[in-house]
């Protein structure tokens, strides 16, 4: 099981600080996914694709991505998954 392919906790420092517009974290974010998901298709049977997206109260978490994106990137996180490996199971992982 791969976990995780995003996750607002687990950026690198050179993400973070940059001053990136949207379009380009979008580019940065499918790229990341389809690399990743690509170099284990058929090794990785399933996929927590996004992790960890609401708070506890239901509202989607302030991350990186919602405000670069909008809610509609999780949707875009597993469809560039499924796209990268048609075969794995694909989940939202949360604590809660």
């Amino acid at each position: 099981r791969g976990h995780t392919v995003v996750w607002h906790s687990q950026l690198p420092d050179w993400l973070t600080a940059g001053t990136y517009t949207s379009t380009q974290l979008r580019d940065l974010l499918h790229k990341h996914i389809t690399d990743e998901v690509s170099h284990f298709r058929g090794k990785i049977w399933q996929w927590d694709v996004v992790n960890e997206a609401f708070n506890d109260d239901g509202t989607m978490r302030d991350t990186i991505w919602l405000r670069a994106m909008g809610p509609s990137y999780i949707a875009d996180a597993f469809r560039w998954a499924h796209k990268a490996d048609p075969h794995a199971l694909l989940s939202h992982n949360d604590y809660n």
